[in-house]
């Protein structure tokens, strides 16, 4: 799945491990390549009573003690992690009866499982560190219904195109980087709706949100005449990263994380704010509405809002936290690195907020005909 020639980075694979970036395909498809079986991974969540912890339904990655240190600290075990490689298959599980206490959605989702009856309202008094979260959090758009909180917001960053300042020759920041036949061959996007096809209809000057089939039309023939000049389509960040560092890439989407591995790691690179908007998202928690340990989960809630589980996201994961006080725990110098804002309002207020395509399994389709030369 990486770049390099058959043989698997082991550090690379480590960090996007850590970081959620795999899907199960890429995950496994990444172990065989190293000589291990999947089998040999413990299943079995950590602590000796795993029934008794909260059930924690998340990207891998996230399900670690670092990020929930008051809960390790209170129970003496993680969380009993469940992962999942996105949200519609999250959705599918436990439709189909699974039950865990706490799911780590992205903010658009939350009306599909509020409407589905899977979760609950959350009592954010039981939230030692509800006040501390950024205001303009709390109240993003469809995670609040009759006054009540379904979502607690935990991780939020950005997507754009990170570029080789050395290799790369533009006037002006915009998408249309990625349409530049000068740097044919040596472009890189997502194999992602979320990601390509949103974008796509930014550059397009659309709203992404509310695409019907005409607009899908325009989306898709930037994409059929984008294809051509990409190097590939990336199952992962660390693809991404390895491609623009070796400078087989020289500009390619990427998450603010990828961009800031790269500046750490002493790749001149920038992280592009185009003229057409950033795309931005924020992820988070919601409680399952027969949530069987309803105690812990609230728990394991408050300790992935602790500003030293935030000053662990934000110094290794290179991703901004939902808690202000997190940033009182960074210096200045790391996030210069990771190019977070101390307050993330002004950024979400000026990018373009990730959301649910309104016919997602259409465009899903379309973009699967569109990468197969149709």
């Amino acid at each position: 799945m990486t770049k390099t020639h058959g043989k698997v980075d082991k550090d690379a694979f480590i960090r996007e491990l850590v970081k959620g970036r795999f899907s199960r395909r890429q995950f496994n498809k990444t172990l065989s390549a190293a000589g291990l079986a999947v089998a040999t991974l413990p299943l079995i969540p950590r602590g000796a009573s795993a029934q008794e912890e909260a059930i924690y339904f998340t990207w891998s990655g996230y399900e670690i003690p670092e990020l929930q240190p008051s809960y390790v600290e209170k129970h003496g075990v993680t969380s009993d992690a469940v992962i999942f490689a996105d949200e519609n298959e999250a959705f599918q599980k436990v439709r189909a009866g699974f039950t865990p206490d706490v799911m780590h959605p992205c903010s658009p989702m939350v009306p599909q499982w509020r409407d589905a009856g899977l979760i609950q309202p959350i009592d954010t008094s039981r939230l030692s560190n509800w006040p501390d979260v950024f205001p303009t959090l709390k109240t993003l758009k469809d995670t609040r219904f009759e006054g009540q909180q379904w979502f607690v917001p935990f991780d939020w960053g950005r997507t754009s195109i990170t570029y080789r300042t050395d290799l790369v020759d533009i006037e002006e920041e915009s998408y249309g980087l990625l349409w530049d036949e000068r740097y044919k061959g040596r472009l890189a996007v997502f194999d992602s709706i979320d990601e390509t096809v949103f974008i796509t209809a930014i550059y397009a000057g659309l709203d992404p949100c509310n695409m019907g089939d005409e607009e899908l039309e325009t989306v898709f023939a930037l994409l059929r005449e984008q294809r051509p000049l990409l190097r590939f389509y990336a199952g992962s960040e660390t693809e991404m990263t390895q491609a623009i560092a070796a400078g087989e890439v020289v500009a390619a989407l990427t998450w603010d994380s990828g961009a800031a591995a790269l500046i750490d790691e002493g790749v001149p690179v920038k992280f592009m704010s185009p003229k057409e908007g950033v795309e931005t998202w924020v992820c988070g928690l919601v409680l399952l509405k027969d949530a069987p340990n309803p105690d812990k989960a609230y728990d394991l809630i408050d300790a992935m809002l602790d500003p030293i589980a935030g000053e662990f996201l934000i110094t290794d994961y290179w991703i901004g936290h939902s808690n202000q006080a997190s940033f009182d725990r960074v210096s200045d110098e790391t996030l210069a690195v990771t190019g977070l804002p101390r307050d993330p309002t002004e950024l979400l207020n000026s990018g373009v907020m990730y959301c649910r395509f309104k016919n997602k399994d259409k465009v899903v389709e379309m973009f699967q005909q569109m990468k197969a030369g149709f």
